[in-house]
């Protein structure tokens, strides 16, 4: 299944989550269904994923972070470059309502908003951009000569350091995980803010309660983060191997994960190991679904329940015929669960709960 986007019956996956069956690569193959979502290998040959988000009208983007441009694969099962320059990475400074030659370099996590708006992690430009749903790209925050830096302010004034993730709430608000900076960042009408975390990246073993206020928290490697109808967000705070939540208020707790590296299944709250958390998303209905990604043992999807319980969506154990570098991963309105995998983008439909909308959120590594 190289180089193709597919999609899989909600209903059996979820009857096998529930069931905590693991399914196999084959289970995984036999269940492929045909429709507009497919796409057939060779249309996104040489694609080397960097992010994935999807639309209301059914549309997925995938950020190319070799080829350095953002792809759209409409519902008919269409590619095309929404914008950038195929195999030309640079910058446009702080250019806006660029129709042509819009320059990226390494775009990684990215994420809709309800007007159909793509919100891109620039991360090695050191910026976030924005792209129209015509292709228009414009500057949002971060320097224009992609100098880093950790500084709150307008527009170009902010700096960022390898910012790896973007996520944007149902009020607008974009929330970045800058991960070279240790911290989560808040872009409201331009404006960056440091919301948490600071330089230090500082490891902790919190287990329990709120870990800190505001700027206090702490992260260690934070790549990716996603943000739910209700405005929490959670962040893969991949260093310490956990799963945090930030609330709207700045008080950060711990969500799932005991710190440890490895592949125990949690069963409850601040349990289970992680080996390399690289991409999150939420449903409609609370799920939070992760990418842990390691060479030696697999790479495994996880939907985790608000109680912190974890089950197994699937586990790829060792090399397979699926390349273990999961890139992306994104949940639709359609209740739709995407996962984009390196140098193929195999998106697979998993057990979302609702059918219903959900704030956009999204993830890459």
């Amino acid at each position: 299944m190289a180089n193709s986007v597919v999609r899989l019956s909600l209903s059996e996956i979820a009857a096998s989550v529930a069931l905590g069956v693991n399914l196999t690569n084959a289970d995984v193959a036999a269940k492929y269904e045909a429709g507009p979502n497919q796409l057939v290998s060779g249309a996104l040959d040489s694609v080397s994923v960097g992010g994935i988000c999807t639309d209301k009208s059914g549309n997925i983007f995938v950020s190319d972070s070799e080829r350095h441009t953002i792809l759209k694969i409409s519902e008919g099962g269409q590619v095309s470059i929404l914008a950038g320059t195929d195999g030309t990475s640079g910058a446009n400074g702080t250019l806006t309502n660029v129709s042509t030659g819009a320059l990226f370099n390494a775009p990684r996590g990215l994420a809709c908003d309800n007007s159909g708006n793509v919100y891109v992690a620039d991360s090695e430009n050191n910026q976030i951009r924005l792209v129209t749903p015509d292709g228009r790209v414009s500057h949002l925050a971060g320097a224009g000569d992609g100098s880093v830096g950790f500084v709150d302010g307008a527009g170009a004034t902010a700096r960022f350091d390898t910012p790896m993730d973007v996520a944007v709430d149902n009020s607008g608000v974009v929330w970045v995980a800058d991960t070279g900076n240790n911290s989560i960042r808040r872009i409201s009408y331009g404006d960056v803010y440091t919301f948490s975390g600071d330089l230090s990246g500082d490891s902790e073993n919190v287990s329990s309660a709120a870990n800190a206020a505001g700027a206090n928290g702490i992260y260690n490697s934070p790549v990716a983060l996603a943000v739910d109808a209700g405005g929490d967000i959670y962040v893969c705070d991949t260093g310490n191997n956990k799963i945090k939540l930030l609330k709207p208020t700045g008080h950060v707790y711990l969500f799932s994960g005991s710190g440890t590296s490895g592949k125990t299944k949690g069963t409850s709250a601040f349990t289970g190991d992680f080996n390399n958390l690289r991409q999150i998303t939420t449903d409609y209905s609370g799920n939070v679904y992760v990418v842990d990604k390691n060479a030696a043992s697999g790479t495994r999807v996880i939907r985790i329940q608000k109680t912190g319980l974890q089950e197994i969506v699937h586990d790829w154990t060792g090399a397979t015929s699926y390349n273990d570098e999961v890139e992306g991963i994104a949940c639709s309105p359609a209740g739709k669960l995407f996962v984009a995998v390196s140098d193929s983008v195999a998106v697979e439909s998993s057990s979302s709960s609702s059918s219903e909308g959900e704030s956009s959120s999204s993830s890459s590594s």
